[in-house]
C-alpha cells in the first residue's frame, strides 16, 4: 500500500537486459533508509521489489518483466532518468494523499503544459478510453507515482494544477508534452462499479 506522496526523486544509473525482462540500478539522496532485500517500492507508481541495494542505502536494484514493461512506462526509462520513489506505507504511518496500491492500470499522454501563474502549471492529460468512467471532477488519480486532484474533465482528458512544492518534489518537473506517465484509477472507484454491477445483476 502506497500513498502517493513522493518520498525522493531517484536517477536510473544503470540498464540490464537479463534473460526474462530487464534490472534497474537508481541512485538517490536516500542515507541509510529502512530498506531491505524484498521490500516494495513504488517506481513511478509501479510497485517493484527492491533486488539489492547498498550499505548507505544510495543505490538499489530493482526487476522489471517484460509484462511490467509493456503495461509501464518503465520501458521507455533511460541512463539518466528521474523516476518517483515511494517505499511501502509502514503500519502506523501517518496517511496523506489516497490509497495507492502500486498497479498500473495503463499509460496516459500529456496533451499539454503551461504555466498560468508564476511556478504553478497547468497540465491536460489524455487518459486511455477504457479507464475514462473513473475520472470526475474533485477526484483523485495516480500520475507517476503521485497522488493528484483531478480539476477538470473534458474530453477523454483531465486538467490538473501542480503547485511549486509538488514541481519540486517530483519528476512532474520533467513532464513534457506527449510524454507518456503511468496511470493508476482511484480504487475506489472500482469497488463502486464492482458494488453496483454486482447489485444490478442479482
Amino acid at each position: 500500500m502506497f500513498t502517493g506522496l513522493i518520498e525522493a526523486i531517484g536517477k536510473v544509473v544503470t540498464i540490464e537486459p537479463i534473460d526474462s525482462g530487464i534490472q534497474f540500478t537508481v541512485e538517490t539522496e536516500w542515507e541509510k533508509p529502512d530498506l531491505k532485500l524484498g521490500d516494495s517500492i513504488a517506481i513511478n507508481g509501479a510497485c517493484m521489489t527492491v533486488t539489492e541495494f547498498s550499505e548507505l542505502g544510495n543505490l538499489f536494484k530493482f526487476y522489471a518483466s517484460f509484462k511490467s514493461l509493456e503495461l509501464t512506462n518503465l520501458s521507455r526509462l533511460g541512463e539518466g532518468s528521474s523516476v518517483n520513489l515511494e517505499r511501502a506505507m509502514a503500519m502506523g504511518q501517518r496517511f496523506g494523499g489516497h490509497m495507492v496500491q502500486g498497479h498500473v492500470d495503463g499509460m496516459a499522454k500529456v496533451i499539454s503544459r503551461k504555466q498560468i501563474e508564476k511556478e504553478v502549471e497547468e497540465f491536460w492529460v489524455e487518459i486511455p478510453e477504457e479507464l475514462r468512467r473513473y475520472f470526475v471532477k474533485k477526484g483523485s488519480v495516480t500520475l507517476d507515482g503521485i497522488s493528484l486532484t483531478v480539476v477538470d474533465v473534458k474530453d477523454g482528458s483531465i486538467q490538473l494544477i501542480l503547485i511549486p512544492e509538488t514541481m519540486e518534489k517530483t519528476n512532474a518537473g520533467t513532464w513534457k508534452k506527449d510524454q507518456r506517465l503511468n496511470v493508476e484509477v482511484d480504487v475506489l472507484a472500482k469497488y463502486i462499479e464492482n458494488y453496483l454491477s454486482q447489485r444490478s445483476g442479482s
